[in-house]
């Protein structure tokens, strides 16, 4: 018999949790603090980069098709060292079998699009505008009380709330929290020209600079990374000084720029918790760790999670021992992925002339040594 399972939280996390869980005819309840009907529960002016492996559980849990119709494929990548002359570029035509380098999908669509989805399967139940309160946490099981007073028993707890989950802070510790001192400022610009699936990832003395294809070919979205001291200063600039500074950083390669829509920024930040699972509760994607977004691998590392736990209840058995096989298996691969991208981090915003030196070199070894670029390309797409 399948576990009775409730999860907290109806973000990207929880619906692809609970969609995963239903195609392999587990039922779940999703318990969210919000309204759904509010007209900003689905604003979210950020972009999601999903990776091949990303696609592939999507396909593999039949929502794929729905999700393509949104996606926007990227096809080529581009890194610069603060626009010197030596570029690394990855190329979908270089992959086999006619693989993409991978697909970005905007938020709001995304979550609409989640929701759906979740809202058409009879195996998922929605309980919205409730909170919750944890009376019981126990090797058996969760007791919850909502705010309507009403009382829930599940086997398990799935935790897929956020970084600021209730859940999280009265029951798991960090192991590991760093705060960066830098903030994303993200917004979507319009070029002239089609960028033909190319995204371009400009590191640059202010911070990188993320060029990203969206599903129309003249419109990217951009992350800019710089130092959190900067962000007042660049965000109350007139919208002329702002598009000219950001031109300025695009370059005319896609010819000239205009902003849509607001521009929004937020704090970075990474953080690993101890553990995966407390009795009967367990943390799944952003709830267990955060890392630094300039790889793009963030929800990425989220769906692994998914898809790890996922298997294990399909198969069933000793519940500590499949708790216990789901923190084996993507602690270590989420520790992994939280040191690379702060060490990249590290490196790429140190202005010493030595440093630029040596990954100017580093860049044409990476782009002229076969192997080692197709390692890159390989773990970049999820393939590991």
């Amino acid at each position: 018999m399948h576990p009775k399972i409730d999860i907290l939280g109806c973000g990207l996390g929880g619906m692809i949790t609970a969609l995963a869980l239903a195609n392999n005819n587990i039922k779940t309840t999703i318990i969210e603090g919000r309204c759904t009907a509010h007209k900003d529960f689905f604003k979210d002016i950020r972009t999601t980069a999903l990776t091949s492996s990303s696609r592939k559980f999507f396909e593999d849990i039949g929502i794929w098709n729905t999700l393509s119709e949104i996606a926007g494929s990227i096809n080529d990548i581009y890194v610069a060292d603060n626009k010197a002359p030596e570029m690394l570029h990855f190329a979908s035509d270089e992959l086999e079998h006619g693989e993409i380098m991978g697909y970005l999908v905007q938020n709001s669509e995304f979550k609409k699009a989640l929701f759906d989805l979740v809202l058409a399967n009879k195996l998922i139940t929605l309980i919205e505008d409730s909170s919750y309160e944890i009376t019981e946490n126990n090797s058996n099981g969760c007791k919850l009380v909502l705010n309507n007073e009403s009382e829930r028993n599940c086997d398990l707890l799935l935790v897929c709330d956020g970084q600021r989950s209730k859940a999280k802070q009265l029951y798991f510790s960090s192991e590991m929290e760093k705060r960066y001192d830098q903030c994303a400022i993200t917004f979507i610009a319009h070029h002239q020209k089609k960028h033909e699936g190319t995204a371009v990832e400009h590191f640059m003395k202010t911070g990188p600079f993320a060029i990203l294809p969206l599903r129309d070919q003249n419109l990217s979205s951009i992350v800019w990374t710089i130092e959190s001291d900067m962000k007042n200063a660049i965000m109350n600039l007139p919208k002329d000084e702002f598009t000219y500074l950001i031109q300025q950083n695009f370059g005319n390669f896609l010819g000239k720029l205009e902003i849509q829509g607001e521009a929004a920024s937020f704090p970075l930040k990474a953080y690993a918790t101890n553990q995966y699972y407390n009795k009967s509760i367990v943390l799944v994607a952003d709830t267990a760790h955060i890392i630094h977004p300039l790889a793009g691998q963030g929800l990425n590392q989220g769906i692994k999670d998914i898809a790890v736990l996922t298997s294990l209840l399909r198969v069933g058995g000793s519940r500590e021992h499949i708790l216990q096989a789901y923190q084996q298996a993507r602690k270590s691969d989420n520790a992994n992925m939280l040191e690379i991208t702060d060490i990249i981090n590290t490196v790429f915003s140190n202005h010493s002339k030595v440093l630029h030196g040596l990954r100017r070199v580093g860049f044409q070894a990476i782009e002229n040594i076969s192997p080692f670029k197709k390692l890159f390309i390989k773990y970049a797409m999820g393939k590991r």
